[in-house]
């Protein structure tokens, strides 16, 4: 049977085509063309015509049996009930909301009562705010429907306004606990009025529409499967679905998701429990990783150097850098301020390109070891992590998190392992088993910390701790 997924990541269209007989894999990616600058707010309807045309080129040819989908976490668009764009699609890193949640945060009763009730944050990154925010800036929410980019996707192919509890998880406006939507929390914002999609299981299927089968160049009537997260569909890539698993992506933002049995919810609100597929999650995640590298490398060397040529300038001992605020987006874990912003400090006339680039890959390591130190606090150790994203592509970087984090880490041996999720989660679908030998066959690599630059990172990260204890953001004025 063949199996084709269709991801639209933050930046890119992705695609896999799986032979499950012969075990024959086929990948294809291309970066989406925007109409401006910024990627937190696009047109949900040129993303899916560009993802659409990818993957009318990757099945060619070939009789699909299943379409699978991906995509991420946290966008938030409205649609008219015929599906017809109210507002572009704003994306995890839209920050419209940062002023509205800093005033909700001063309330500590409602943001206890949320995060236990959700698993999420007050915070911008979430469409419930996102939603509230639309309402004060004069949109009509009555009988808009609210979805993201994965459920858009979804609804294009089969004209169905379907969701699952994984994509839902994200929102602020599912409970934690029955994975069903919080008509509380929905009434207690205001947004009764607000149409959601339907809560499907995830390995449920709607009929692909003539109107879809004819862009993709395939037949009416395959079987779509229900949406999932690329962060949660990660862990199911990476086979990291049992209690103690925990997946670490460094991508364009950061995330670290450890799989366990029941919810969990931190003391200090640090972390957030979301789903996978397969069950519970307890996380963090940041805004700042890959895309503070590219910010990096752009300001400092152009945008024609290669990531190859500036990484023999870096060097571990090398330990008088500058301190670097990952913040550029926003804060997420472990901080939740919004209007956090990063920046370069503790900078000296001395200090080099290479010095400053080298404090941005340190900076990001230490604000996602941050978030680690809360996670496990929650959660307890890992039994296994594995490391995945661009990070693997500097060896530098790669050694450097091991290193800071002190434990040894698995590398994925999955380049693209939420499209194998994906995959997965239609095999599941299809009632074959989630593991493939075309999947599973590579041996994973290990890699291991240095004990000789335990103290000096150790270090490092006290003197990050410094600069992020004295640059807590101003709260802004009362009204």
């Amino acid at each position: 049977m063949i199996i084709l997924a269709l991801e639209a990541s933050t930046t890119s269209a992705k695609t896999m085509l799986f032979d499950t007989d012969s075990g024959e894999i086929a990948v294809k990616s291309r970066r989406f063309e925007t109409d401006g600058p910024d990627a937190a707010v696009r047109d949900g309807d040129a993303i899916c015509t560009q993802l659409f045309a990818l993957g009318r080129e990757s099945a060619h040819g070939h009789d699909v049996d299943l379409i699978v989908l991906s995509g991420t976490w946290h966008g938030l668009t409205l649609q008219t009930p015929a599906f017809d764009a109210i507002t572009p699609v704003m994306e995890w890193p839209y920050t419209g909301a940062q002023d509205l949640c800093a005033g909700l945060r001063d309330d500590a009763e409602l943001t206890w009562w949320f995060y236990e009730r959700t698993g999420c944050m007050v915070n911008a990154v979430y469409p419930v705010f996102k939603l509230m925010h639309l309402a004060q800036q004069g949109h009509d929410l009555a009988s808009a429907v609210a979805m993201d980019q994965p459920s858009l996707v979804f609804a294009r192919l089969t004209g169905e306004c379907w969701t699952s509890p994984s994509l839902a998880s994200g929102t602020g406006l599912l409970n934690a606990t029955t994975a069903d939507w919080d008509h509380e929390v929905i009434a207690r914002f205001g947004l009764e009025h607000v149409q959601l999609p339907e809560l499907r299981a995830s390995t449920q299927t709607a009929s692909l529409l003539p109107e879809a089968a004819t862009l993709l160049g395939i037949r009416a009537g395959v079987p779509v499967l229900v949406p999932g997260p690329d962060g949660g569909l990660s862990q199911v890539g990476d086979l990291a679905t049992e209690p103690g698993d925990m997946t670490f992506s460094m991508g364009t933002s950061g995330a670290l998701r450890l799989a366990s049995r029941h919810p969990a919810f931190s003391p200090t609100l640090s972390t957030w429990s979301y789903r996978s597929p397969m069950g519970s999650l307890s996380g963090a995640a940041t805004s700042g990783c890959g895309n503070c590298v590219d910010w990096a490398r752009e300001r400092l060397f152009g945008m024609s150097t290669d990531y190859a040529e500036i990484e023999p300038l870096l060097s571990a001992d090398r330990l008088d850098t500058p301190v670097f605020m990952p913040f550029l987006f926003g804060e997420r874990s472990p901080g939740w301020q919004d209007q956090r912003q990063g920046g370069l400090l503790a900078l000296q006339p001395h200090h080099t390109r290479a010095d400053m680039y080298q404090a941005v890959l340190e900076g990001i390591v230490y604000s996602l070891f941050h978030c680690f130190k809360e996670l496990t606090a929650l959660s307890g150790s890992p039994r296994r992590v594995i490391l995945s994203g661009g990070v693997l592509s500097s060896p530098f970087w790669t050694q450097l998190t091991v290193d800071v984090f002190g434990v040894e880490m698995e590398v994925s041996t999955q380049q693209h392992s939420s499209t194998v999720g994906a995959i997965r989660m239609g095999l599941a679908a299809l009632q074959l088993p989630m593991q493939h030998p075309a999947l599973d066959s590579v041996e994973r690599r290990i890699v291991r910390p240095r004990p000789e630059r335990r103290a000096q990172y150790d270090a490092g990260f006290t003197r990050y701790l410094d600069h992020y204890s004295r640059t807590v953001p101003v709260a802004p004025p009362k009204s």
